[in-house]
C-alpha cells in the first residue's frame, strides 16, 4: 500500500493507497486526487480526532494525540465503523495505554517502523516500513485482510455499515450451535460477526461454520460460506457475509464465549 501528502506522487497503478481527507494545515487529497486510482482499494485518513469519518485515526505530531484516539475510535463505532489507529512503534504503548485508560476496546493498528522489513508486528493488520521513497510516498505491508476496510468498497467516503441491530449471542457450550437471525431481505442484506477483543486488543477465535439463508418464498437463497473453496471458518477478527434477499439466515458456530452480530441492510 503507498501512502502519500501528494497523491501525484504515488504511483498510477498502484492497487491500494491511502490519503488524507481532511485538513490541519495541509489540504486533504481532492476529489481528482482518489480519481487517479480507480482500480485501487482506498484507505482514508484523518488528522484530527474531532473529524467522524475515515478509516484512520493519524496519530504523530501536529495530528491527533494518543489521548484523543480513544474518543475518536468510540465515535466511529457509533457510526457503525470498524476503526484503525496510526502510529509509530514508540507511541504505540502510549496509544494502548489511552485505550486501557478510558475502558475501550483497542481498535487495529497500522505501525509505522522504517527499518526496511515488511513483517507486521503481532496485534497490528499493517505496518508502513518504507518511508519517504522518491518522489515522496510511503509503503505498507498490509495483511490479507484489513477489517474496517476490506469488504467495504472503494469510494473515499465514510465507511460504515448501515447497522440495523447489533445482537450479543450467549453460547451455551463449546460445542457447534445455531443462532437465527433476521435480516431485511434487501439486496443489502448482510451479517457482521464479531469475536470480542480482549484486554490485550486481540480477538478470541471463533469459527463459523454453515450459513443457511432464506427469502421471502421460504425458499433457501445459497450464500453458505462452506461452499466457498478455501473458506476458513476461523474468525479472529470481525467478518461480513453477503446474504442478498435473505430475511433470516441460521447461522452455525463454535465459539467459547460472547460474541455479537451485527444486522446490515
Amino acid at each position: 500500500m503507498y501512502d502519500a501528502v501528494t497523491a501525484a506522487n504515488i504511483p498510477a497503478g498502484a492497487r491500494m493507497v491511502a490519503g488524507y481527507i481532511d485538513r490541519i494545515k495541509l489540504a486533504p487529497w481532492s476529489a481528482a486526487d482518489w480519481a487517479r486510482f480507480p482500480g485501487a482499494v482506498k484507505v482514508t485518513i484523518v488528522k484530527k480526532a474531532s473529524t467522524d469519518d475515515g478509516h484512520v485515526l493519524d496519530v504523530e505530531v501536529g495530528d491527533a494525540t494518543p489521548g484523543e484516539a480513544p474518543g475518536w475510535v468510540r465515535m466511529r463505532r457509533a457510526a457503525g465503523a470498524d476503526p484503525t489507529v496510526y502510529c509509530n512503534t514508540s507511541t504505540w504503548p502510549a496509544v494502548r495505554a489511552a485505550f486501557a485508560k478510558a475502558g475501550v476496546a483497542e481498535p487495529h493498528y497500522w505501525i509505522a517502523r522504517y527499518d526496511g522489513d515488511p513483517a507486521i508486528p503481532a496485534g497490528a493488520v499493517a505496518k508502513q516500513y518504507r518511508g519517504n521513497v522518491p518522489p515522496g510516498y510511503d509503503v505498507s505491508s498490509v495483511a490479507d485482510y484489513w477489517p474496517g476496510v476490506d469488504g467495504n468498497g472503494n469510494e473515499p467516503a465514510s465507511t460504515g455499515a448501515e447497522i440495523m441491530e447489533r445482537i450479543t449471542v450467549t453460547p451455551p457450550n463449546a460445542a457447534q450451535n445455531t443462532v437465527r437471525v433476521f435480516l431485511s431481505g434487501s439486496p443489502g442484506a448482510a451479517v457482521v460477526v464479531r469475536p470480542r477483543i480482549d484486554g490485550e486488543g486481540f480477538a478470541k477465535p471463533l469459527w463459523v461454520g454453515d450459513i443457511f439463508a432464506w427469502g421471502s418464498d421460504h425458499q433457501g437463497i445459497g450464500h453458505n460460506p462452506t461452499q466457498t473453496p478455501g473458506y476458513d471458518s476461523r474468525l479472529t477478527s470481525h467478518r461480513r457475509y453477503d446474504l442478498p434477499g435473505a430475511l433470516w439466515a441460521d447461522i452455525n458456530y463454535s465459539a467459547a464465549q460472547e460474541f455479537e452480530i451485527d444486522i446490515v441492510g
